[in-house]
């Protein structure tokens, strides 16, 4: 085995996925595994005790006041587990961010599940959970939507809460302080992959945020409760716009899509149980530059994608788009990479789309980042039906079909995690 791959390295900081604190590896808290060492002082009486140990198995354990072995870590500030895989792995940050009912949450789980199965087999790359825990919402998203038992039954997902088991209570003294809880999964080359050998040098731990379209709403983002303030580390921003929420889109769309997410509604009803997505936009653009340090009029340098959703309800709108995978096979590689060509031509027409139907938009996205992408997605692929029972939108699992919904993160690795996911520019294409 090379020697690179075969010697055990600890990064020198360590950046906590939860509170975001950075910290030294030997300034790491270790998590008692007695039974009777429950009670923890930050997280409360359920959660075992953290505690720096002075003693250490030969293999590198800690042992607890009870002489347990233990390897599991935890922030020093927050007090929540870090996974071991980060004290190897450069962490990578993404954000997804959107209205309420923009869906975010089918957009996520269509987007790993596909990339489960993309990434292996077309990219030489593997995905697998960093920690199964922290990913077992999404878990059951995937499950329901790609792996249900019952495949012919109506389905929903619920919707991102503002609380409950997505987040995390801290006891910091005098206050609680309301943490996100990120997916998190280790994405490194195989054996096939042409990088496979800086492989230390070129994986990552993936961690992705997902918040209520509720938390970026002026005034929601405080010290107990700083659950957004992962923006400022994302290494590419997600906004998803729904048009189906838009009354210009449903305007342009009647008599173009069967959808029922699309049909006219009483405007005064739209109103109250909306958010203006320019405004969600708009707050999250400010809480960047807040949390970054940017002037006013200074470009992120950092990217963002405006992920258009639910692609099959408007795609009449963009009669010439093909969904087509964004892949290209060159001759006597082992892996596919990424049109670079197309993923531009497609972004620019959703752009210009965009700026037809809703310039306030691409105005605020233009006037923050200075890499900016347009992508259009359909995390299932078809109009949802109307349950006769509730008067809800669902799903039958067996008609799922998503399309382009991995398209979005692939292109952010390609470009902005370089090594992992290869992309073709237009010279590599005139010499091949």
């Amino acid at each position: 085995m090379p020697q690179e791959q075969s010697r055990l390295t600890i990064r020198a900081r360590i950046t906590c996925p939860h509170c975001w604190n950075e910290f030294a590896p030997e300034e790491s808290l270790w998590i008692s595994e007695h039974p009777d060492l429950i009670g923890d002082t930050r997280l409360g009486p359920e959660y075992a005790i953290r505690f720096l140990p002075s003693r250490f198995t030969a293999e590198g354990d800690a042992i607890d006041a009870e002489g347990q072995r233990t390897s599991r870590l935890a922030c020093p500030a927050c007090h929540l587990e870090v996974a071991r895989p980060l004290y190897q792995i450069a962490p990578v940050f993404f954000s997804i961010l959107g209205a309420p009912a923009s869906g975010k949450s089918y957009f996520l789980a269509s987007m790993t599940w596909r990339m489960r199965q993309l990434l292996p087999t077309e990219f030489g790359v593997a995905m697998t959970d960093t920690d199964p825990i922290s990913n077992a919402r999404l878990h059951e998203y995937e499950e329901q939507q790609f792996l249900n038992p019952n495949p012919d039954q109506l389905i929903a997902i619920a919707k991102t809460q503002v609380q409950g088991d997505l987040y995390d209570t801290v006891n910091m003294g005098s206050h609680s302080v309301q943490y996100p809880r990120p997916f998190q999964f280790n994405l490194q080359p195989m054996q096939k992959h042409p990088n496979h050998k800086r492989s230390s040098s070129i994986s990552r731990v993936m961690c992705l945020y997902d918040n209520a379209g509720e938390s970026f709403l002026p005034g929601q983002d405080t010290a107990s409760s700083p659950v957004t303030r992962h923006l400022a580390l994302s290494r590419c921003l997600f906004f998803l716009f729904d048009p189906t929420q838009d009354a210009r889109f449903r305007r342009a769309c009647e008599g173009k899509t069967n959808d029922p997410q699309m049909l006219p509604r009483n405007e005064r009803l739209a109103r109250e149980n909306s958010v203006r997505q320019d405004t969600i936009l708009l707050e999250a653009i400010q809480r960047v530059r807040r949390y970054a340090g940017l002037r006013e009029d200074q470009l992120h340098q950092r990217p963002l994608t405006i992920v258009v959703t639910k692609w099959d309800s408007w795609r009449e709108l963009l009669p010439g788009l093909s969904n087509e995978p964004p892949y290209v096979a060159i001759p006597g590689a082992p892996m596919k990479v990424l049109d670079g060509d197309r993923i531009e031509s497609v972004s620019k027409q959703v752009g210009d789309m965009l700026r037809k139907y809703t310039p306030e938009i691409v105005a605020a996205a233009e006037g923050f980042a200075q890499h900016l992408t347009f992508l259009p997605v359909s995390a299932t692929g078809l109009a949802p039906e109307v349950d006769p029972a509730t008067g809800s939108f669902g799903i039958r699992p067996r008609n799922m079909a998503p399309y382009w919904v991995e398209v979005p993160m692939l292109s952010a690795l390609s470009r902005w995690c370089p090594g992992l996911v290869g992309m073709l520019e237009t010279k590599m294409k005139s010499e091949v």
